[in-house]
């Protein structure tokens, strides 16, 4: 996923008025999670075996910070109200012209039948 294309006003102009959805906030979350598990494992790897100047505890502070991002993600992907079945189609047709979201725009698309059964 090229997430940073669908967050950056230059790439995707709608940015300047469309409001944040709560699908957008949980990808910005996957993707901190994705970069903690993978700063971890890095960490993991210098212990191994360390390149001075670079020992393990070097990543602890990151770690951390990284931590922080993606707790706080969730935070406010669990505060939002939630996104509509017009939100949810918006950003399908957003993203429909992109290659590689093919399997993504199956599942938003499986999300749109559920609350559909909601109503």
């Amino acid at each position: 996923m090229d997430i940073y294309w669908f967050f950056h006003p230059h790439h995707n102009p709608r940015l300047h008025s469309t409001a944040l959805r709560q699908q957008e906030l949980g990808e910005l979350e996957q993707a901190a999670t994705e970069l903690l598990k993978s700063l971890t494992r890095a960490r993991q790897r210098a212990a191994r075996k360390p390149v001075p100047p670079l020992f393990p505890e070097h990543f602890d502070d990151v770690i951390k910070a990284a931590r922080f991002i993606s707790e706080s993600l969730k935070t406010l992907c669990d505060a939002h109200p939630g996104d509509s079945k017009e939100a949810l189609i918006n950003l399908i047709k957003e993203r429909s012209d992109f290659s590689g979201w093919e399997a993504w725009s199956s599942l938003v698309k499986e999300q749109l039948v559920e609350i559909g059964k909601e109503k």
